[in-house]
């Protein structure tokens, strides 16, 4: 779980003119099949999942004109670009500035930070901004840096909302030995840059902290310090932390024992282990858990893994685990440095302005494509979700009570071709071809099916990706949808989920 920087309403959609069954078709190759029922319980919603629950995480380096592959170009501007569209359309509500990158260089240009501000305002999107806590660390530097980027927020009518985090993973001393710091060095730095914001620069400013690397206790520590219970606590917008599940993608002996580590059943109880390990004391004590820089696998450029139509499956399971299983407030998904592309684990590349290098255009990534199938009809509150699955097969399923009424599941079938046994209780990674009874509950009468797929279903592929249908367009437009409506029998509605594939069933 490290920030290395070299590693990396439901919408209202036309109809498919596709036949269902079109849709729903099987691989040749299957290797085996199974049955599983899924009880929707809408009579029991949970909180309802935070609109800027999905993000980004991006490089401080990366956003900086200076380092950007068109030399002198702003990347991030309030000017319309497929970067900007592209996030858009997958559902980014919220851009985290930081990675270790702002340590070890931490002040952009006053220009790269208004250029992002605009981005931000441009796509609707909240900022968490990161200032130093180690090495650069300076009370005066870093309050009147923040004086100039929040002179510009008011100046321009700005209204995002605006999180200052103190530090990036103070905890790490990322190879470079003594540039990690003690918790009660920390504390101290944001005890007085938290004063200091909300005393020199504007009363309402918030921060947000530890943003560590693993260390569960700093954020304990925090969320339980007594500084902060009482009319400080506003000022705290989130308790951070960082998660990478996988470990370190140069451990995976190959592509194949990559996929069944990030498509692993076993992985569930680590995304629980992760949230238990700060998020419950958080919110005990009023504050909002957010990991802010997360992704499958740190050092993430594994080609076949992190990059990969896995990633999608894994994406899209990850954050719909945590959105509806936890009491997480959000996920900033990372990116890699400036001018990574599809070799990293990057949702859209390359990062920074194309070149002629990589085509010259942006492409919607394997994991982006995960963060967009999550965002598909998630908005909402999460429903008790039941599984009857006697065949074990590594299948996941969330359901949830839309705002309009309506009711989606999201059902993420992890099973794939030239897979190896699960060792978990719950099943095999081997490829099974699944039949999905499911009972909505309420009065539904009709349903749409969406699927994200790969087109041989192969999970080590790097293209041939396509949600509903069609591809996300270089330009970020996209003229994939739902297919058509069918019914139910007696109250249950049955569809086929082929193995490494995920289907989104909208219910009305």
């Amino acid at each position: 779980m490290h920030s290395i920087c070299t590693r990396l309403v439901r919408r209202s959609i036309p109809l498919l003119a596709v036949p269902l069954t079109l849709a729903l078709a099987i691989p040749a190759h299957a290797q085996g099949s199974a049955t599983v029922s899924i009880t929707l319980n809408p009579a029991s919603p949970a909180a309802v999942i935070p609109t800027d629950f999905l993000g980004v995480s991006l490089e401080m380096s990366s956003i900086m004109a200076a380092n950007n592959t068109v030399s002198g170009t702003p990347w991030l501007s309030g000017t319309a670009t497929p970067y900007g569209a592209m996030l858009s359309k997958i559902g980014v509500k919220s851009v985290r500035i930081g990675g270790n990158s702002s340590e070890r260089q931490p002040y952009a240009a006053t220009a790269d930070g208004n250029n992002v501000e605009a981005f931000a305002q441009s796509i609707g999107a909240n900022l968490l901004w990161t200032v130093p806590a180690k090495t650069f660390y300076n009370a005066t530097t870093a309050t009147a840096y923040v004086q100039g980027l929040y002179n510009n927020y008011t100046s321009n009518g700005y209204n995002f909302s605006y999180t200052i985090e103190v530090g990036n993973e103070p905890d790490n001393p990322e190879n470079l030995p003594g540039s990690n710091i003690s918790y009660a060095t920390w504390q101290s730095e944001y005890d007085t840059l938290n004063h200091d914001f909300r005393i020199d620069v504007n009363g309402s400013i918030t921060s947000s902290g530890p943003a560590v690397s693993g260390n569960d206790s700093w954020p304990n520590s925090f969320s339980d310090y007594s500084k902060y219970q009482g009319s400080l606590k506003p000022s705290v917008s989130f308790i951070t932390q960082h998660a990478y599940p996988a470990g370190d993608a140069a451990s995976f002996t190959s592509v194949n024992q990559g996929d069944n580590k990030i498509l692993s059943s076993l992985e569930l109880s680590t995304y629980q282990n992760n949230y238990n390990n700060f998020g419950p004391t958080a919110i005990s004590q009023g504050f909002k858990p957010r990991m802010e820089e997360t992704n499958s696998a740190y050092g993430g450029s594994n080609n076949g893994v992190t990059n990969s139509y896995a990633a999608a499956l894994w994406a899209m399971d990850y954050l719909c685990y945590n959105a509806y299983k936890t009491g997480m407030a959000g996920m900033n998904i990372h990116t890699g440095p400036i001018g990574s592309d599809s070799g990293s684990y990057n949702p859209i590349s390359p990062v920074g302005t194309p070149t002629s290098s990589n085509g010259g255009v942006y492409t919607l990534e394997g994991p982006g494509y995960g963060m967009w199938a999550f965002h598909y009809g998630s908005q909402g509150q999460p429903i008790p979700t039941t599984i009857t699955n006697s065949s074990g097969v590594n299948l996941t399923a969330y359901g949830l009570l839309e705002t309009n009424g309506g009711e989606t599941v999201h059902i993420i079938n992890k099973t794939f071709n030239g897979g190896v046994n699960d060792s978990g209780p719950t099943g095999l990674n081997a490829a099974t071809n699944v039949t999905v009874k499911i009972t909505p509950g309420g009065s539904y009468t009709t349903a749409q099916v969406i699927y994200l797929q790969q087109a041989n279903n192969d999970v080590t592929a790097t293209s041939g990706i396509t949600f509903g249908g069609q591809p996300m367009n270089s330009d970020g437009t996209w003229t994939g949808g739902y297919g058509g409506a069918f019914s139910g029998t007696n109250g249950v509605f049955t569809i086929s989920v082929p193995y490494a594939q995920a289907a989104i069933v909208h219910f009305y």
